[in-house]
């Protein structure tokens, strides 16, 4: 069934809507989450609060949307792409390349952190996408014990390690870790997956695992 096309005006609020979150990750990034304002927010979107009010109930509802779509865009799945050409150690680099260049979304994923220790509201939805992160992760890495790439068993391992490394990087550079933060991020993201599908003992050479993308489809 085909799905039916947004209307103009449904386009149109969705539009505003992404507007007014957009100034909102600017706002908490600014004043923090605590001192920011609806009202500061609804200026920087330039529009009244009235209207920011037709879509959010108050700021940590802004929080908790911006939180879905900072998962989207930093915590992206592992996915298969064709300029990978089978190679996972490129894809790996890339994946990790992506997370830790989202600056602009480590001090939002920090503030939302603070709020679920305060908040059991705002704690169950943070858990519940932590979960589909790992989950998400430990199906992929499933595709590739499926495909002979890696060892049997080391799915939700390898799923539990990218979410340590990922979340330990943002919260050492939130924490103002000036050495971390002076190290390129795609050479941190190409030593640790040399690690990771190396490992730390010398060998003669070295592996290189590669996988079909046919069989990871389907």
């Amino acid at each position: 069934m085909k799905a039916k096309k947004p209307t103009r005006r449904e386009r149109q609020a969705e539009l505003l809507k992404n507007e007014i979150l957009d100034a909102a990750l600017e706002v908490f990034k600014e004043c923090g989450f605590e001192k920011a304002t609806t009202k500061k927010i609804a200026e920087r979107a330039e529009v009244s609060e009235g209207t920011l009010y037709n879509y959010f109930e108050n700021k940590r509802d802004i929080l908790i949307s911006l939180f879905y779509i900072i998962k989207e865009r930093t915590f992206n799945n592992i996915s298969i792409l064709p300029a990978f050409a089978g190679d996972i150690d490129k894809l790996l680099t890339t994946s990790l390349s992506s997370q830790f260049n989202k600056n602009s979304t480590l001090s939002i994923f920090t503030l939302l952190l603070h709020e679920a220790s305060r908040d059991p509201n705002v704690q169950k939805i943070f858990h519940e996408q932590l979960k589909a992160i790992r989950k998400s992760r430990i199906d992929f890495f499933k595709q590739l014990e499926n495909a002979g790439k890696i060892r049997k068993g080391n799915a939700a391992i390898m799923a539990i390690l990218i979410n340590i490394i990922t979340f330990g990087y943002i919260t050492l550079i939130e924490s103002g870790d000036e050495e971390l933060a002076k190290i390129p991020v795609k050479k941190l993201a190409n030593e640790i997956t040399d690690i990771l599908i190396n490992g730390l003992a010398p060998a003669k050479t070295k592996s290189r695992v590669v996988f079909n993308e046919k069989i990871l489809r389907n």
